[in-house]
């Protein structure tokens, strides 16, 4: 059976709606990756801080005054790293929210579609 103009473009309309359904939740996948990875990363960054306090409160406990402070100093880029860490992951977040309200949009459109 030959569709007529009128069909054949609203067939591909909805494949179209479809394909874009699919191509966004594929790029808000890619993205709660780089979220869990960020989290991670932060994770081990904050392990990291904590090792260094505890290293510095050690050193001074033994006297060790200036081996604290060169321990504290290291520790400045870590906590540089942290706060990088955060501001991205706080991006991150806003980022999949805001793709996951766009596929539940264009899945919505789809839906409607059908």
């Amino acid at each position: 059976m030959k569709m007529s103009g009128t069909q054949v473009a609203a067939h591909s309309f909805v494949r179209d709606t479809g394909e874009t359904v699919l191509a966004l939740r594929r790029e808000a996948a890619l993205a709660v990756a780089r979220q869990r990875r960020l989290e991670q990363s932060l994770v081990q960054e904050r392990a990291r801080a904590e090792a260094v306090e505890d290293q510095a409160r050690r050193a001074l406990a033994r006297g060790e005054e200036l081996l604290a402070r060169q321990v504290l100093a290291r520790g400045l880029c870590s906590l540089e790293t942290r706060r990088q860490l955060e501001s991205e992951l706080d991006e991150a977040r806003r980022h999949v929210a805001r793709l996951l309200a766009r596929v539940v949009r264009a899945e919505n459109r789809a839906w409607g579609l059908r």
